[in-house]
This record gives C-alpha cells, structure tokens and sequence, in this order.
C-alpha cells in the first residue's frame, strides 16, 4: 500500500529541517527526505555566525541617493536585519548551548570610518528589532584605544586609524548539530525522516504528488498533498524534475574559508572590515584557530563548489596579507579550508541575486501546492519555517492535531567524544549510518584542528557492530573518510603536532 503524506519536505539543510518541524507541529503528515545526511551539504559551510544583521544595514545606508534610486532592494535589506536580530534573540533563548558569544572588532581606517552618531543610530536600529532581548554591547573606540587594542596589533595603516567598534555577535559552536537536532525533535513529535535517500522522480497523480524514492537498497513511491522543496542550491534541479524546468528561483554563491592559526592578541576574539572590492572580510575564532573569508564567487550545486581551489586559498592570504603583513602567513601554514555554495533568491530580472529571502508558492505557475524557499539562512531558519507553514496552511488543511513544537530536548550522551554509547546513540537513535555522519554531524571531534583523523578508527569499530560492517568493509569506511577529510577540506598540509593538539 502506497503512503499519503500531507507534505513531503525534499532537503536535509537547516531550512528543511526548520520546515519539517513546524509543519509537524501543526499537525501536518510530514516525511523529510534528504539525499544525503542532514546538515552535509551548505548548512555545515556556513559562516557559523548568528550575526546581528550589520552588514544588511550596511547595505541599506547608502546615500541618500542610493537609497531613493533603489528603495525596494534598501528596505529588502532593513528587512533582513530585522529577522537576524529576531531569530539572533529567539535562538540564543532557546538553544544557549549550541552558541557561545564572540567580541567583534571593525577597524574604522580613512576608507571605511563612519560617524559615530551614525554608528550609534545604526545599533540602536538592530536593538529595537529584538527589544533588546540579546545585547549588543557596542563600544566605540577612540584612535588612541585602537592603536592599544591587541586584536589590531601588526594592522596596516594603524597609525592612522581613526577608531574601532567593539561589539556581541554570536556563533554556531557546531552548525551540523543544530540540523540534526532540528530534525531529531520534529521526529520526536511525529515526522518521518529518511537521511540517504533521494527524491528521483516528481509527477501529478490526481491531486496528490507522486513523489519516488531511491536509496542504496532499493526505490519505492509516496503520495503527498503539497511538496516543500527546501534543497538548497538545487531547488530549481527539483523543480524541473516536477516537469518545469523553465521555473528558475535561485542561483548560487560559493564562498571559502581558510583555518589558520594567529597570533595570540586575537585568540577568541573576531575582526570585520573588508577588502578592496568593498566584499566582508572576516577573521572568526574557531576554537584556539581563526577562519579566514569568505572568498566569494559564483557557483553551482556541484561537488567542486564544495572545494576550495588553490587559487581561492591564495587570494585569501594575499587578503590577509594585505591587512596584517606582519603575520607573514603562507599556504603552508593553512591547517585546512571549506567551502560552500549558498542559495540565493534569484533577482526578479532573472539577473543575479537579491538579498533576501522567499517562499514560493508554484501553484499559479503551473505546480499545484508545491513550494520553494530560497535564500535561507540559518540565524533565521525558524522564521523560514513558519512562513513555509503559513504558505502550506493557505492551501491545505492538516490532517492530523496540532503538537508542542520544541518538544524538551533528549540526553545526548558524549557528543564530545567517541564512546560505545556515542556512537550507538548516533547509530541507532540518529540514523547515523557513515563515518562522515558520526564524526562530523552526530559528534562534535570532526570539527577539531585535524578534522577528527585521530578519532576515526576507534569510531570505525564501534560503528561497524550497528551496521554491520565486515573488517575488510571496516577498511574501506575508513579510507573513504580519510579520502574525503583531504578532498573536502583541503587538508594535504595539516601537520602530525596541530593533529596531535
């Protein structure tokens, strides 16, 4: 017998995982399906940041002409600093311990010094878009205090530097974490999820979807009322696969990351400014390590939009070269890189992207209750999930009762470490079923400075008694992880001591 769901989520990043929990709770019958695992593909490359939205009001307040010749694409970007502020609060009250904050610093150099009451107005703008529930803490630097600062030590042209402002961001400590929690408390209030499978065929029976799908052990076929395509930057490959490839609603943004180590006057501490094309430019802590970027470019959905080529890496360091030549830093001295594409909403002129974020909803274009989002992001992927509810909700009816939503968290058991009961609960209790799940996603110590290479075949051997791996398959995991650790992340020059650390 062939299931009926009401909606049929496609996509295993944070939008989808927001998307299937609040559909969920409004007692829709949701199935999720990911082709991959959840949080594998741009939701684990991203900045990491919950950021306060400064750089949207930044591109909002231009002159006064700027902002008359292009009003909508101003307001669309006051708009998105709204939601960063709202989600910024709404998540740092509800997960604390999936984000930690960090102070920022912007040096205000000749080319990019503000006024200060412009400055001022600027936070008190972002503050009243959350009530104030998250503080910024902004503190505006004299030349003299930031010449002083140890975060601006070996800073070209600190001599003329006219200022500073020090602020509270925040950032994800494990964004993969957060999809599989999302995704583990929808489950927990009644959806279905289905990691490693992928949506391989999309036509109209009647009023339903027939919705195909195919994983490693075989194909089988769902009906659903409604489909809900939150795959990313390959919405539009979902799209055309429902029969209208004509609809295009995203494009995409590569942006790299270089992992270096700095010197000790910025551990923990982030620096802002950005480079000669006017593009942001981050130095972020990541642990006793800063990531550096991003670099950005135009790009697909495909694997090597995911990889960090060496001219990107280079470009980086001539960047951070420029702003701290004392730091002398070579590629050597990079310990790894990540890279990933972002989805953006395509502009209305079908030319480039706009800076926001939207729902589509196809049925007056031909697609009778399917839905798209595009330009999600994770510091406002619970907003995404509601308005993704609302546009269902205008079509459909749910079938089932309304649930609690954020239903309490279950004991996670030493996410922090590889142990016989880490790795079964992320086996048998997370749908964990690759060493690239476990490590990276179920468990935190791939994200530590050698990427979780020193954990990997004790968390080989523990996985192999749930799933059934013969040793010489054991091997052949374990290789596979190996192989895609130096690939994914760059990684031919980490050294054994920053392995070791």
């Amino acid at each position: 017998m062939i299931e009926i769901y009401d909606t049929v989520v496609i996509g295993g990043g944070i939008i989808a995982a927001a998307a299937g929990q609040h559909l969920t709770a409004a007692g829709f019958r949701t199935l999720l399906v990911e082709r991959d695992d959840y949080g594998a593909g741009t939701s684990s490359k991203t900045s990491r940041l919950q950021h306060c939205g400064l750089g949207y009001l930044s591109a909002a307040s231009g002159s006064i002409a700027a902002f008359l010749a292009h009003p909508r694409s101003a307001i669309e970007c006051v708009s998105l600093m709204r939601r960063s502020m709202q989600g910024r609060a709404e998540f740092v009250r509800l997960a604390p311990g999936r984000v930690k904050p960090v102070t920022f610093i912007i040096p205000l150099t000749p080319e990019n010094a503000i006024r200060r009451w412009k400055a001022r107005l600027a936070f008190r703008l972002m503050a009243a878009s959350d009530g104030g529930k998250v503080p910024l803490n902004l503190r505006i630097l004299s030349a003299e205090e930031a010449r002083a600062h140890p975060a601006l030590q070996g800073m070209v042209g600190l001599k003329s530097i006219r200022g500073a402002m020090s602020f509270t961001e925040y950032q994800y400590h494990w964004p993969e974490r957060i999809v599989v929690d999302t995704v583990m408390k929808a489950r927990a209030i009644g959806m279905e999820a289905l990691n490693h499978t992928a949506v391989t065929g999309l036509a109209r029976e009647g009023d339903l979807w027939r919705v195909t799908l195919t994983a490693a052990e075989g194909s089988r076929v769902v009906l659903a009322r409604a489909v809900v395509n939150c795959a990313g930057v390959w919405v539009d490959e979902i799209t055309a696969l429902a029969g209208a490839p004509h609809i295009c609603k995203n494009t995409g943004e590569k942006g790299t990351n270089i992992v270096v180590r700095l010197p000790e006057g910025l551990r923990g501490i982030g620096f802002e400014t950005v480079t000669a094309a006017g593009a942001p430019f981050y130095l972020i802590p990541w642990g006793e390590l800063h990531y550096v970027g991003p670099w950005d470019s135009a790009s697909d959905g495909r694997p090597e939009g995911f990889r960090a080529t060496e001219a990107e890496i280079a470009a980086i360091l001539d960047q951070l070269r420029r702003l701290f030549p004392s730091f002398d830093l070579k590629r050597e001295d990079v310990l790894y890189a990540w890279a990933g594409v972002r989805p953006r909403s395509l502009a209305r002129d079908g030319k480039g992207s706009a800076p926001v974020v939207r729902e589509h909803d196809l049925t007056d274009e031909g697609l009778p209750n399917f839905f798209t989002f595009t330009g999600g992001l994770l510091m406002t992927h619970r907003d995404a999930g509601r308005r993704l509810t609302r546009a269902v909700a205008r079509r459909l009816r749910p079938s089932g009762p309304p649930r609690r939503l954020d239903a309490p968290s279950l004991h996670l058991p030493d996410m922090d470490q590889v142990t016989e009961a880490s790795v079964t609960h992320a086996v048998l209790r997370e749908q964990a079923s690759t060493l690239s799940d476990i490590l990276r996603r179920r468990l935190s110590v791939g994200w530590e400075p050698d990427l979780g290479l020193r954990h990997v075949d004790r968390a080989a051997k523990l996985a192999a008694a749930h799933l059934g791996w013969t040793p010489e398959e054991t091997a052949a995991k374990i290789a596979d992880f190996i192989g895609e650790t130096t690939t994914e992340f760059s990684v031919g020059t980490l050294s054994r001591h920053e392995a070791a650390r």
